[in-house]
């Protein structure tokens, strides 16, 4: 015969606890990761050689910084539209967001002067003109050209390999280090019952982790480079 205690049936309701905190984490970790992982790129049939397109983006911001005439910024405008308007809707979207966000930033910094010297508002106005098409050319940039295709196009403009080692691997370890933050997070959340009252331990747990594990990464990279005889020339990833 079963005890009592045995064929009780036990009612266990945890407390609710909403934990947006992490998941908003895991959110934006993941767009980032996707950003950077994956670029599909816009352009139909041979795509441009990347190191076309960094000289084209390094002309065209020198040339809107450097000019005065207005027919520039006219050029430069309806070149660029002209460009995004064989973009899908949502690619478009993201383009000219980040370049509102820098003019909407580029004008809290140029508000005070355009309050007490009236008469340089027109000045003011071209240079946030040339910011939205400087930021809107960096970021097609960025849309249409690999990570890895950039490193290789900084080492075919003679950047020292030292430099481009630097970038490639920083980006490497974001990526690797962003997923560990990603796993923890989630590990985090499908062990988490009911209301957790520590969450700020559990975060500093979280990035603890996170800190041990890429000092190891530091180290074994270290050793690594050590016993392979790394020198300054570095072709990229």
């Amino acid at each position: 015969m079963l005890p009592d205690w045995l064929i009780q049936e036990e009612k266990y309701m945890p407390l609710r606890d909403s934990g947006m905190f992490a998941w908003k984490t895991i959110r934006q970790i993941g767009a980032a990761l996707t950003r950077i992982k994956i670029q599909r790129g816009h352009q139909k049939g041979k795509p441009i050689p990347a190191v076309l397109k960094l000289v084209l983006l390094i002309a065209g911001i020198l040339t809107l910084s450097i000019s005065r005439h207005p027919i520039v910024l006219l050029i430069a405008g309806a070149v660029l539209l002209g460009y995004l308007c064989t973009w899908p809707a949502e690619d478009i979207w993201s383009i000219l967001k980040s370049s509102l966000i820098a003019v909407f930033f580029a004008l809290l910094m140029f508000l005070p002067a355009m309050i007490f010297h009236p008469a340089g508002i027109p000045n003011n106005l071209r240079v946030l003109i040339k910011v939205f098409f400087c930021v809107m050319m960096t970021a097609i940039f960025h849309h249409t050209t690999q990570w890895n295709h950039v490193t290789e196009a900084l080492r075919k403009l003679h950047i020292p390999g030292i430099f481009v080692f630097i970038l490639d691997i920083t980006l490497k370890y974001i990526v690797l280090l962003g997923k560990l933050i990603n796993d923890l997070l989630t590990s985090l959340i499908l062990r988490s019952v009911g209301k957790n009252e520590k969450k700020y331990a559990s975060v500093g747990g979280v990035m603890g982790v996170v800190f041990v594990r890429g000092s190891e990464m530091n180290s074994r990279m270290y050793e690594a480079m050590q016993c392979r005889g790394f020198t300054d020339d570095y072709k990229g990833l």
